[in-house]
């Protein structure tokens, strides 16, 4: 009976989910990676270069221009920050975080001969390709609902009774009092007072990194071919809290807090193939094949719901129909990002510099995600369709374009480039102008055995993000967000 209760929860917060999970699809699938310093510094447009660590991940054919075996790390830091305006009140919030960029080996072998084959090089290591860290802060005072409302409406529109209603959501509202039943059992009441003020925290960290596996071949300094392997690690933690407070003494209702607590774990691999070629003597270009990266999945979940009265106040966690607590939920699933596809041109301006582009082309809409051997219920085949089509009819294929420069002076080179990436969601979608754009610069020196380089990375973008919706309409937030990464590469050759 119990693990029927459980299945019964489960099955609830998946449907009250799905478009979240439209939401993480993207999240794990658009990635802004910092890998080395100098790659960072150009933008990462090294499709048409190498010679160069971040080869591995960008294009791994760049590695048949290494001629000597090298060991390098990357660590910095970065700074996020948000400022958000919702209902004509704006409010800042702030992260710093730590940030191994990168570490690796690569071998190379020389067989010292002028035509065919002339080299080999390996490479093995990690590199960091998205970082969560970000903490948003929204407030502001609604005339007009209360995130109540949306829980009213989704336990009365589904003519729920008490028993039936969600132990994550509705339900935590139910027993706080937050919400009762009205006229029949199947249909629900607000008990919060509008206007309210509201506020939402959300706090996140974590990121994904890549174990990359990568080999590159030079053929006659003209040809180059490269596969890669990448064994990517993704983590993802939210913590946020959604509350309300009346002012008025009018009504007992004082405030609640709903707080939502997501773990998530996952695991994927994926596999590149990379060329290159040197058309003239200072031209270059080269394309690479990602296939998409096969996660496999897996969250947990926990929600709780505080409210104050003015003569009381409860503090309720998830509970079956027995008032048993309920332990942590668990959902696990599988997720392909889509495929990409790169072609970049690089220009070699004599011993002075260089300069490089490249373009990406990504269908979102090509992301699909799939059921877990676990979690491959009739009920979870249709929540997976009915995200797949959703995230179908969301989002749309995009062309993003990098560029970059490098002068060089001696052994000293100053790095200067950018990026910009369209919003991935359809025309008809809220955030159809949620594009991204990236400068970067840095600096760096290198001699026959020795390099250091700094680099740093600007991305900014703004968004609306929805709180809820209700019959009322939406109460959606405009955030402006600025990411910045600071990193440092360290390498010896030999």
């Amino acid at each position: 009976m119990k693990k029927l209760i459980s299945l019964v929860a489960i099955c609830l917060c998946l449907t009250t989910a799905q478009g979240q999970y439209v939401s993480d699809a993207l999240r794990y699938s658009q990635n802004f990676p910092t890998l080395t310093s100098r790659s960072m510094a150009m933008g990462n447009a090294f499709t048409a270069l190498g010679g160069d660590f971040s080869s591995a991940y960008i294009n791994p054919a760049g590695l048949g221009l290494y001629r000597k075996s090298e060991f390098l790390f990357s660590p910095g830091f970065g700074y996020s920050s948000t400022q958000a305006d919702y209902i004509g009140q704006k409010k800042d919030d702030y992260k710093y975080q730590f940030i191994l960029s990168n570490i690796g080996y690569v071998g190379t072998y020389n067989s010292n001969r002028e035509k065919g084959l002339i080299s080999v090089s390996y490479a093995v290591g990690y590199n960091r390709l998205n970082n969560f860290g970000n903490n948003i802060l929204m407030q502001g005072t609604n005339q007009y609902s209360s995130y109540s409302d949306y829980f009213v409406e989704y336990a009365s529109k589904n003519h729920l009774l008490p028993d039936n209603l969600d132990p994550f959501n509705e339900r935590l509202a139910y027993d706080a009092w937050v919400i009762d039943t009205s006229g029949t059992l199947d249909q629900y009441k607000s008990l919060v007072p509008v206007p309210v003020d509201q506020r939402k925290s959300i706090q996140t960290k974590g990121g994904i990194g890549e174990w990359s596996f990568a080999v590159g071949l030079n053929f006659s300094n003209v040809f180059y071919l490269g596969m890669g392997l990448g064994i990517d690690q993704l983590r993802y933690i939210q913590k946020a809290t959604l509350s309300e407070i009346n002012h008025d003494n009018y009504w007992a209702f004082r405030s609640f807090d709903f707080s939502e607590d997501l773990n998530v774990k996952g695991t994927g691999i994926n596999f590149k193939l990379g060329l290159l070629a040197r058309v003239t003597k200072s031209i270059r270009i080269g394309t690479t094949i990602y296939l998409p990266t096969f996660y496999n999945i897996e969250e947990t979940y926990y929600n709780t719901m505080y409210s104050v009265y003015d003569d009381s106040s409860f503090l309720i966690k998830p509970t079956n129909v027995d008032g048993d607590l309920l332990e942590t939920g668990v959902y696990r699933y599988n997720l392909n990002t889509p495929l990409k596809v790169a072609g970049g041109i690089s220009f070699q301006l004599g011993k002075f510099g260089i300069l490089s582009s490249d373009v990406e082309y990504i269908n979102y809409a090509s992301m699909k995600m799939r059921t877990d051997k676990d979690y491959n219920t009739s009920f979870d085949q249709q929540n997976v369709d009915t995200v797949n089509t959703g995230i179908n009819n969301v989002y749309r294929s995009v062309f993003n374009l990098k560029l970059g420069g490098e002068i060089r002076l001696g052994n000293f080179a100053i790095r200067a480039g950018g990026g910009y990436y369209p919003s991935p969601y359809d025309k008809q979608e809220l955030n159809k102008d949620a594009s991204y754009a990236e400068i970067t610069s840095g600096f760096g020196y290198r001699d026959n055995n020795f390099f250091f380089d700094l680099g740093f990375s600007g991305i900014f973008h703004k968004e609306k993000y929805n709180l809820y919706t209700t019959d009322i309409g939406s109460n959606i937030a405009s955030l402006n967000q600025s990411r910045y990464r600071f990193i440092a590469t360290m390498g010896f050759k030999f």
